[in-house]
């Protein structure tokens, strides 16, 4: 049996929805701690003696680097020491695997920010866009608590820098195979160096395992094994937990490890650890029936960190109920972990080992009709959820008309529930892309870049979304297919525009707009045009934005169903309104809203509603205003991104303060601010400054922190 120490994901326990920095119970992140804990004295001291005492006010963040090779159990050491003195961290636990060494991409310091502010009640569209400024918050939200944090499987002081606290009273520990001599250097960390056990203390280890009583009666036997797996605490506890099944003997597991004299040479060397470690999990492997095993191998070629029970059913070809079976048993034999109903992940040893016995025992064309089944699965389940939240582009991407097929199938028909299934899929939706890219699937590549990014537009995932629309580019050139490289242009340049790359955008809807005229397709060139003036719209260049919007507007009517002229009038009533021409901006908003709802777009017509209100709003007509934002805030909240809520938000608090109810439009625009913020929208900065003038007219007003 195999201990699975490391994870492939940041834990995310925190509520979520909570205000930044509100009150809610303190994260405890940390994994399951091992109940047979044995050695490791001095190391345990060594760490009890870093621990903050509670008059610590003054000094530094204290870090400790736990180094040393793969499998001499650092993530075990780290885990349970850190349960044994969470209970001195009122502030939380805060735990993350970051992939360091071993398959996948290691995890970006952005990747584990996010998870960390989510778990301390920061809700998911409130978290800042950018490093710098979610390790800003990071440091705020920490400041004056005291928290316990490991980071575990580091590869370098470079991944863990972003995210140090910067309060005394924090403490870190960081595992990493590297000797992180940088953080020693720079940050002061303490060095924690673990080598093999010792042969009293690897006995000791077995004991705890089988069982004292069992191993009193076999005390040679204990001592082979722990000579067999060359006192390698990882080694070890996969052996003596196989010797601890029902029916079994330790001097049984021995006399099947001395048969297999490769991977003992290969354990006995001590040089690879990560090939020692493959040996034992060879030999454990073996063990497994063949249904267990094919399952076991067809996980292990999943692409994200963790998988469903279904993808795991679509992989395999097994009815659900066997699957769940066999990764029952899987669980038991410590393979699998379970990390939530219906859902599991692999070690990432044990996920390098599963792929491996699969290059073994499966053919090259079995492993590509699972990878393609598996991607099959996640791009059939992305375009019906897409196609449920955005009706009006059913037939507007070339890549959604890919026929696609997949048993088991989930049911996402209503749009609350397609929403939360590519929230909880979005990892596994972007690495899906990312594979079938590396394998040059061009097809389920195209499907799943295009059917994927709208979820992480949702979630402010800018650099993943910018990967997966420059990998769409790069595929439909490879595969000749103009129209599909127009359309992941238009996707690339509104990406490149949300955070604020302005130039980057212009000069890629600019090829866009290229390719349409060439192609002579009067919908994209619309698009195109569109794409153009919303980025002229968001620097304020509202003569220019007006010019492309009038010269799209004739190329548009039936594109996306008639929500293609929605957005276009809409953007016009945008570009008027910012001229000052209000009249003419009422009478384009007043265009967009049909189309708009004809077209079934709920979030345009939200924001149809949002560009009446401004309408009415520059007329004078404050009440009809304030009735348009109120509407529009009252559409479901699946169907408005936050950037959308945060204009309707900020629109509404403008007509309070206009007729008098300051303290509401106060609440409004503070809302819309922290919006902004965790966007990154530039909107925030005249936001910021309209606020503090509101605060100031009127000292009795509830004031800003």
């Amino acid at each position: 049996m195999v201990q699975a120490g490391s994870i492939q994901h940041v834990s995310l326990t925190g509520a979520g929805q909570a205000e930044v920095g509100g009150p809610q119970s303190p994260p405890r992140q940390l994994p399951l701690a091992i109940r047979d804990f044995t050695g490791r004295t001095e190391h345990v001291a060594a760490l009890d003696a870093l621990v903050p005492g509670d008059e610590a006010g003054a000094g530094a963040v204290v870090v400790s680097a736990v180094d040393g090779a793969a499998g001499m159990g650092k993530t075990t050491l780290a885990v349970h020491w850190a349960h044994r003195v969470q209970d001195r961290f009122p502030g939380g636990t805060l735990y993350v695997n970051l992939r360091g060494y071993g398959p996948g991409d290691p995890a970006t310091p952005g990747e584990v920010l996010e998870g960390f502010l989510r778990a301390l009640g920061v809700a998911p569209e409130r978290i800042p866009v950018g490093v710098e400024a979610q390790a800003g918050l990071f440091r705020s939200l920490l400041a004056g608590r005291r928290v316990l944090i490991v980071l575990d499987n580091a590869n370098s002081a470079g991944q863990v820098r972003p995210l140090l606290p910067g309060s005394p009273g924090c403490l870190v520990v960081v595992t990493s195979r590297d000797s992180l001599t940088g953080l020693v250097v720079t940050e002061g960390a303490a060095r924690l160096t673990l080598d093999l056990l010792t042969e009293p203390e690897a006995v000791a280890l077995v004991g705890g395992i089988v069982g004292a009583e069992r191993a009193a009666a076999e005390p040679g036997a204990v001592r082979e094994l722990v000579r067999y797996c060359g006192r390698l605490p990882l080694a070890v506890r996969i052996a003596a937990g196989y010797a601890a099944a029902p029916h079994t003997t330790v001097g049984e597991v021995v006399a099947e490890l001395a048969d297999e004299r490769s991977r003992l040479e290969v354990l006995s060397r001590g040089g690879d650890e990560r090939a020692a470690v493959e040996s034992v999990f060879d030999w454990s492997y073996q063990r497994l029936d063949s249904t267990q095993a094919l399952v076991f191998r067809r996980v292990g070629l999943h692409p994200g960190p963790e998988f469903c029970l279904e993808v795991a059913a679509a992989a395999t070809g097994l009815d659900l109920p066997v699957v769940r079976r066999v990764l029952g048993g899987l669980v038991e034999a410590h393979l699998v972990e379970p990390v939530g109903r219906g859902r599991y992940r692999l070690h990432d040893l044990l996920r390098a080992y599963a792929a491996h016995r699969a290059a073994l025992d499966d053919l090259p064309g079995q492993r590509e009709a699972l990878r393609e089944r598996v991607w099959q699965w996640y791009a059939h389940h992305a375009k019906t959820a897409h196609q449920v939240l955005h009706p009006a582009h059913r037939d507007w991407y070339p890549a959604l008309r890919l026929d696609t097929d997949t048993r088991p199938e989930l049911d996402l028909g209503d749009p609350a529930q397609a929403l939360a299934w590519l929230e909880a899929e979005q990892d596994n939706l972007v690495a899906a892309a990312r594979d079938a890219d590396r394998h040059g699937h061009l097809p389920l590549t195209l499907l799943l870049t295009t059917t994927t990014g709208w979820i992480l537009f949702r979630m402010g995932r800018w650099e993943d979304r910018l990967d997966l629309h420059q990998r769409a580019v790069a595929a439909a050139r490879r595969g000749g297919d103009r129209t599909t490289e127009t359309s992941a242009l238009l996707d690339l340049g509104q990406t490149q525009r949300a955070p604020g790359r302005w130039q980057d955008a212009h000069e890629t809807l600019l090829a866009g707009l290229a390719l349409a005229r060439d192609l002579h397709h009067p919908a994209l060139q619309a698009g195109a045009l569109a794409d153009l003036g919303w980025v002229c719209l968001d620097q304020g260049h509202y003569t220019q934005a007006r010019e492309y919007l009038l010269e799209a507007l004739p190329l548009a009517p039936g594109a996306q169903h008639g929500r293609l002229e929605g957005v276009i009038e809409g953007n016009l009533s945008e570009a008027c309104a910012g001229l000052g021409d209000y009249r003419q901006a009422l009478h384009h908003a007043e265009r967009s809203l049909p189309l708009r709802r004809q077209a079934h777009d709920r979030q345009g017509e939200a924001i149809a509603l949002h560009q009446l209100a401004r309408a009415w709003h520059g007329l004078g007509e404050h009440p009809e205003a304030i009735a348009l934002c109120e509407q529009a805030l009252h559409i479901e909240g699946h169907h408005r991104s936050p950037d959308v809520t945060a204009g309707i938000l900020d629109a509404l608090g403008a007509c309070l303060r206009d007729t008098g109810h300051r303290e509401r439009a106060l609440r409004c625009w503070r809302e819309a601010l922290d919006l902004y913020h965790q966007l990154g929208h530039h909107h925030a900065d005249d936001l910021r400054d309209r606020l503090h003038a509101l605060e100031a007219t009127d000292p009795g007003l509830p004031r800003s922190h």
